[in-house]
């Protein structure tokens, strides 16, 4: 986390992270891509979680949705960056996912609450530079407390394939898929589901014979499954089950699954064992078993700390990004192409946007043609934006990629006392902050132990290591980070007082 996100007292969302093990494959010899930023997106305050969505329709277009952000949608055409946010009557929307083709053709799916409480999803395309809504809103069942939520776009030929998530009343998960007949939606049955969790966060494909492709995690393991064209049948489970607990428990909810014009179908996750670390682990299915795939490992830095990946395909093999640990200790975006094997080639390494210390996280993949592809991330800055954009492309003869701004190691920015922290923290406080910390009664500042707080632990080393700032705060013995970061936060209150 930089500075600019836990000085924010108003809110703070923690981030949960986990230390990975380094994978067997090593990185073949780097073909690189250049690259060209697409400069930061202005937004509202930064969400702690980005939860963003890409999608490019073709080399130079590329849309971006931003579940926590205003505007939630964007479109980068022309060299410029412009909201395209959708409009509903009689509803107020936030776009949970976009899928775009080549064509240009572009749908996205918005999220809507009933005065009930339900959430419902209204599926929308972009014609002529207007939004129409296709059909009635996505939900098995408008009741009380049911929420469909964590869409998935693909196409069969030009018409959108969707599928999402429900829970009602917290549990009693299920999934749903939805396909788009060209006048109404046919609502394909349910694949049975073992998972309790509410977010199942499905991915959906369709391959080239136009069939149907659903991807979960469920519970530790992760499940795919084919569309029939009368029930959902699970591909391959015992020996995708096998290959999951070998590669250990799933780590995060989002999964990557991308269909070849070879049959070859390619699942990504993160996944990992409790207290051996984890990393993201690949299977492919070559149309009669899975099988495991090495991953990429970075070309630099110690053993990764994976906190994001994604992948698509190009050219029927996969493309993986990912963010991690770099040798500055700061997680920076590495990106490889699968070449064949346990091989990879590396095509962007260490790469990030924000000089000093930064990180990358919500890394999101979209193809833009067989020589460009965009990455999308989530990297706060001094600028107080977050997300992140760059076109990747194959350098044109006597272009070399362009080097990322400096890096710093986070660890070296570390107050080492509870009075170079307070200090540190009030310097960069917003007048809103400073304020509300100001006008706080001593005893009621136990209320900034969850949000800020949690920023304070994580951001100033706490839990990693910071054994000086631990001593200070308890003058000369060590103290837990939980009592630590109370300390700081008095110590700040203090020195505020004291500027009045």
């Amino acid at each position: 986390m930089t500075p600019i996100r836990w000085i924010a007292v108003t809110g703070f969302v923690a981030l949960a992270s986990a230390v990975f093990a380094e994978p067997d494959s090593q990185a073949t010899a780097p073909r690189p891509l250049c690259w060209q930023s697409l400069g930061p997106i202005a937004q509202d305050e930064p969400p702690a979680i980005a939860e963003s969505r890409l999608a490019a329709s073709g080399a130079s277009t590329v849309w971006l949705a931003r579940q926590w952000s205003t505007p939630p949608l964007v479109r980068w055409v022309s060299g410029k960056w412009s909201a395209a946010d959708p409009v509903r009557a009689g509803a107020a929307v936030w776009v949970e996912a976009v899928g775009a083709l080549p064509s240009g053709e572009v749908v996205i799916a918005a999220a809507a609450n009933l005065e009930n409480t339900a959430r419902v999803l209204h599926i929308a395309r972009l014609v002529k530079g207007e939004w129409q809504w296709l059909g009635e809103s996505l939900i098995s069942s408008p009741q009380p407390d049911t929420h469909a939520q964590r869409a998935s776009i693909a196409f069969a030929g030009a018409q959108p394939v969707v599928a999402w998530s429900e829970s009602r009343e917290i549990f009693r998960p299920a999934l749903y898929v939805a396909r788009w007949n060209g006048t109404s939606w046919t609502r394909l049955s349910s694949p049975s589901v073992s998972s309790d969790d509410s977010f199942l966060t499905p991915a959906i494909a369709v391959d080239g014979n136009e069939q149907i492709w659903l991807a979960w995690s469920d519970e530790n393991e992760v499940r795919v499954a084919r569309w029939s064209g009368s029930a959902w049948l699970d591909v391959g489970r015992d020996s995708l089950k096998t290959i999951s607990a070998a590669q250990g428990r799933t780590m995060a909810r989002e999964v990557s699954l991308a269909t070849g014009a070879n049959g070859q179908v390619w699942v990504l996750r993160l996944a990992g064992n409790p207290g051996n670390g984890a990393t993201f682990a690949m299977a492919r299915w070559d149309g009669s078993k899975w099988s495991e795939v090495a991953p990429p490992r970075a070309t630099e830095g110690k053993a990764p700390r994976v906190w994001s990946a994604s992948m698509i395909l190009r050219n029927d093999a996969p493309i993986v990004a990912w963010s991690q640990a770099g040798v500055t200790d700061n997680h920076h975006l590495f990106v490889s192409e699968w070449a064949g094997g346990d091989q990879w080639n590396a095509l962007l390494s260490g790469l990030h946007l924000v000089e000093g210390v930064s990180d990358v996280n919500d890394v999101k993949l979209a193809s833009g043609d067989g020589r460009t592809l965009f990455v999308s991330w989530d990297e706060a800055g001094k600028d107080k934006l977050s997300t992140r954009v760059v076109r990747a492309y194959t350098c044109a003869a006597g272009e070399t990629p362009a080097s990322p701004p400096t890096s710093t190691v986070e660890r070296d920015t570390w107050p080492t006392t509870v009075s170079e922290a307070a200090r540190q923290i009030a310097a960069a406080l917003d007048n809103e902050s400073r304020n509300r910390v100001r006008t706080t009664k001593k005893e009621q500042l136990i209320q900034y132990h969850h949000g800020w707080g949690t920023g304070i632990r994580n951001s100033l080393g706490l839990w990693r290591g910071n054994d000086e700032l631990l001593e200070s705060c308890g003058n000369g013995t060590k103290v837990h980070p939980d009592s630590c970061s109370m300390v700081i936060i008095e110590a700040v209150w203090a020195l505020l007082q004291a500027q009045k």
